[in-house]
């Protein structure tokens, strides 16, 4: 009788090693450390008070002297956000985003956002949208319930701040009004202007075109024209960088948690803005941090997740220990035994009806 002709007409019956089993228990409790290194909390939307930008307001009127820090494009990303935001909470006069703090825009998102921004924003706080703020039905609506206008003026001190809303790669009709009539009846009280938008005008990067359409640019262009601007402020393009648009100097912002695109610096971060009393603007780009976390915002059933490393990596190095000791062979791992079920041979020499001799 073979051996093959064995596991065909018979039945296989393996019997693991206490080591084998020993990496199966590791295997399976690897996975439930992991898993449980995930926490989730409720979020509820309802009652959260929206961060509604000063429209037309006057504030501080005296002041000469004050910063500004100004970031976005975080994309939900909780944990790079918080160092971002307590780096500067309690040194600055307000803060703006520029926008990009969803990355599916849906309605619980914007909850999770708002939530973990007032636990660290310490300072006044406004915002415009960015295209990943509005990339989904409705979003407008949830924006304008959560943060207000999405274009609006105000002033602080002798300065005119003017935020657009070029998500969509345009500059509408409508926010050119505003921006022609705003610049007409306001410009001459203040003696600074600073403008900021999502998408910019132009992408200072050579080769690259994460901007306005060169229509769109054209009309941004026209309509600014005539009035002193001091300062164009954009996100969108994940990459501090300065130069100039119809004679303003444009600077656009360093991401504050979504990918990076400057070869020459990985760090997360944003730009501060320091107003002078003799009318000048430094502006200075502030790196933070080079860890992205791997806490996530949900977006999903109003829970947010957190995620504790340490807890994630035990259970990845049981995981390993399991399956190292599952992947080793020998006989000292496991016995394998063929049960013959054929019933056994007659030998015809030994018949029960075979006569004995007398």
């Amino acid at each position: 009788m073979t051996k093959s002709r064995t596991k065909m007409e018979g039945r296989t019956a393996r019997q693991w090693s206490p080591r084998r089993m020993a990496g199966m228990a590791l295997l399976l409790a690897g996975i439930g450390v992991c898993l449980a290194s995930y926490t989730a909390r409720t979020v509820f939307l309802t009652n959260l008070p929206p961060f509604l930008p000063p429209v037309g307001r006057e504030l501080q009127p005296t002041a000469t002297c004050f910063r500004v820090a100004t970031f976005g494009d975080f994309g939900a990303r909780a944990d790079s956000m918080k160092e971002v935001v307590q780096s500067f909470s309690d040194k600055v006069d307000f803060a703006i985003c520029t926008g990009d703090m969803m990355k599916f825009a849906v309605e619980s998102e914007y909850g999770h956002v708002v939530t973990e921004l007032r636990e660290v924003m310490k300072c006044p706080f406004w915002a415009i949208p960015g295209n990943h703020d509005l990339c989904s039905p409705n979003s407008m609506e949830t924006w304008r319930r959560f943060f207000g206008q999405d274009f609006y003026h105000w002033s602080y001190g002798d300065t005119l701040f003017i935020a657009l809303n070029t998500a969509e790669g345009k500059l509408p009709e409508e926010q050119r009004e505003f921006l022609r009539s705003t610049l007409a009846s306001q410009r001459e009280r203040y003696r600074r202007c600073v403008i900021f938008c999502h998408i910019p005008p132009i992408d200072l990067r050579p080769k690259e075109s994460h901007c306005l359409p060169a229509e769109e640019a054209e009309a941004f262009r026209e309509t600014i024209a005539g009035h002193k601007i001091d300062l164009i402020v954009s996100g969108h393009i994940h990459q501090y960088m300065e130069g100039a648009f119809a004679g303003v100097r444009l600077v656009h912002l360093p991401s504050s948690g979504q990918s990076i695109r400057d070869p020459d610096n990985r760090m997360f971060g944003y730009a501060m803005l320091d107003f002078k009393a003799d009318g000048t603007i430094l502006v200075k780009q502030m790196d933070v941090t080079a860890e992205t976390g791997r806490e996530r915002l949900a977006f999903f059933a109003s829970t947010v997740l957190s995620h504790k490393p340490i807890i994630f990596v035990s259970g990845l190095a049981l995981i390993a220990v399991g399956s190292i000791l599952l992947g080793m062979h020998g006989i000292a791992i496991d016995r394998i035994s063929y049960i013959d079920l054929r019933p056994a041979p007659v030998n015809p020499a030994r018949s029960d009806h075979q006569r004995q001799p007398a």
